[in-house]
């Protein structure tokens, strides 16, 4: 059996993602406001089910998902790479072992660990309240130099949209994150203000991954061609078609 992914395929795909997104936003937001101006604190299970700022619920593991499936789409191509031995092969298979543990991250939230020790040895307070930020934002510089020549090659369009997810994705996860430890220090984490600022952070995260994925789509179908996936036969790559077979 055959699967063949077009480039029509792929804008739906990116449809798709974009509602999911904004759905679970509109559902997060629906529990938070029957939370905080009906009186329901649950609402049979809903508002905690739903809440963005939670963890393992429904927008949880979305969000694991969809960094999984940017890991996939990061894997193909990199597959796609080492086989025309493109010079930043190994840059495409860091960055599709960088998106598998974030997916796993997001599950298992393994960077709220430090926050708790670093709050009691730096006395962290205000924008600092998280203080895992610091260690994001040392993080995400390492990444950056690490991949600028990578970054740079790219053709314009992929280019423009690796930097457009990484500033919506780093905005919400580190600097939105800022401010909900701000108003998390001065008033606590139980309030309507903290909950539309945690909205607004998940929001630019799971959007920029939204925008990464379907750069990665569209830079698939530019500098390779169409995805044709063989059921019941062994990977290969038609390398007398513009279309890989998978």
């Amino acid at each position: 059996m055959k699967i063949n992914i077009t480039p029509t395929a792929g804008k739906r795909i990116g449809r798709f993602l974009l509602l999911a997104v904004l759905l679970l936003t509109c559902l997060s937001l629906a529990g938070q406001f029957a939370k905080y101006f009906l009186g329901y604190d649950t609402l049979k299970g809903f508002v905690p089910a739903f809440y963005v700022d939670y963890e393992s619920n429904v927008p949880t593991w979305w969000s694991s998902f969809a960094l999984c499936f940017a890991a996939s789409l990061l894997a193909l191509i990199a597959t796609v790479k080492i086989i025309r031995h493109d010079r930043f092969r190994w840059h495409w298979c860091a960055l599709s072992v960088l998106f598998l543990l974030l997916s796993l991250d997001e599950v298992a939230m393994i960077h709220e660990y430090p926050i708790a020790p670093m709050r009691r040895a730096f006395d962290a307070k205000g924008v600092l309240y998280y203080p895992w930020v610091l260690l994001g934002a040392g993080f995400v510089a390492v990444v950056g130099l690490a991949f600028l020549r990578f970054t740079w090659r790219l053709p314009r369009p992929a280019r423009n949209g690796f930097l457009l997810a990484a500033a919506t994705f780093v905005g919400g996860a580190i600097c939105v994150e800022m401010a909900s430890g701000w108003q998390a220090d001065l008033h606590g984490e139980e309030n309507v203000t903290y909950a539309m600022i945690v909205s607004l952070e998940e929001f630019m995260e799971m959007i920029g991954v939204v925008i990464f994925i379907r750069t990665l789509l569209k830079y698939w179908f530019a500098e390779i061609g169409e995805i044709e996936i063989v059921v019941g036969s062994a990977p290969s790559l038609n390398r007398t078609s513009a279309t890989p077979r998978l």
